[in-house]
């Protein structure tokens, strides 16, 4: 950890090509896995941790900035806002969730463009109609199929001129929308991620409506391999099941020998934050500042002890002086982490 923070130097560095790199970790990795994120500092967490991709989950978008249900109420200039400064805080793939393209045929088109400004290395895009909801809420109706291999299309004609490299995610939500008869959702989620293949999607994802559903995610992934092998496929690990209560425990490993070769819990990393600043904050309301002495007791010798440390100040002050000579003084006389004069203190952290 101590080897990481400080000396990722992301102030100097960026991913230069971040589909490629992304494109290569499918080819070498016998399956990437990660979690969804809407911060920089929690990506920056996940890259320091070992994640070798991030993936900006919409649902955790628009409870961490709005506190509200993913109802399509972000905008796109609000995602394009979170997918810059994420992609901007590590230096690993991100993925981020394109919604279902913000609108019509040229908002999607837009929105290629936008993402792929900001420094994203793949996006998704689902075939829900507009405006769209999360995939595990009731309600949820998918496009007449002609008009979402039209809006691929176009998707794949932008990426195609500005860099063929940027990597394009099609999701379907064909089962559990209302607009699609239940004994035909399975049959008609395969069609549809075979037409988006056919125009020009990376990578293909079905939505499912249970955490051990093992028929249809092997139906799924089998009849989308039996006519394209080499195509990779997506599984949203989705927090919105209780997977540990599962009759039949799913896999990474398990998930990754079908084919589904990118896993992403998807509001993992706001769950674990929620549970914790809840926790906190309770605590505050009930015993005031003891709260706090538990709270750097419990994250004493923790990675993430220091703030200081999380936001790279170590780094900062080397550029300082190394630019600056005469900076040097001020660490010398003035108090405060960082100074020469408290740096033995243990009390400052």
């Amino acid at each position: 950890m101590e080897k990481l923070i400080g000396r990722l130097d992301l102030y100097e560095r960026v991913l230069k090509n971040p589909g490629a790199e992304f494109r290569r970790l499918l080819k070498t990795e016998p399956y990437i896995f990660t979690t969804g994120v809407y911060t920089p500092l929690q990506a920056k967490l996940a890259q320091i941790a070992g994640l070798k991709a991030v993936y900006i989950s919409g649902y955790s978008c628009s409870v961490g900035y709005l506190g509200a249900a993913d109802l399509n109420i972000l905008t796109l200039e609000e995602y394009i806002w979170i997918a810059r400064h994420i992609a901007n805080a590590v230096t690993i793939p991100v993925v981020a969730d394109a919604e279902s393209g913000f609108g019509s045929l040229f908002n999607a088109m837009r929105a290629v463009k936008e993402f792929w400004r900001a420094g994203v290395a793949a996006i998704h895009v689902e075939d829900q109609v507009f405006p769209k909801r999360c995939g595990h809420l009731a309600g949820k109706q998918v496009m007449p199929l002609d008009d979402a291999v039209a809006m691929f299309k176009a998707i794949d004609r932008v990426r195609r001129n500005i860099d063929p490299d940027f990597f394009i995610i099609a999701r379907t939500d064909a089962i559990g929308a209302s607009n699609v008869e239940l004994e035909k959702q399975i049959d008609e989620a395969i069609k549809r991620a075979k037409a988006y293949i056919n125009a020009g999607a990376d990578m293909v994802w079905a939505e499912f409506t249970r955490p051990d559903d093992i028929d249809a995610i092997t139906k799924f992934a089998e009849g989308v391999r039996k006519e394209f092998p080499d195509v990779p496929l997506a599984f949203n690990y989705s927090s919105s099941f209780r997977w540990h209560k599962a009759k039949i425990p799913v896999r990474f490993k398990w998930l990754a020998e079908l084919g589904y070769k990118y896993i992403f819990i998807t509001l993992g990393a706001l769950h674990a934050e929620t549970y914790a600043v809840y926790n906190f904050v309770k605590d505050l309301a009930t015993r005031q500042e003891e709260a706090l002495w538990e709270l750097q007791k419990l994250k004493e010798g923790h990675p993430t002890e220091s703030h200081h440390k999380l936001g790279d100040f170590d780094y900062f002050k080397e550029l300082e002086v190394t630019f600056y000579p005469w900076a040097k003084i001020k660490y010398e006389r003035g108090a405060g982490y960082g100074s020469e004069r408290d740096k033995a203190d243990e009390r400052v952290i």
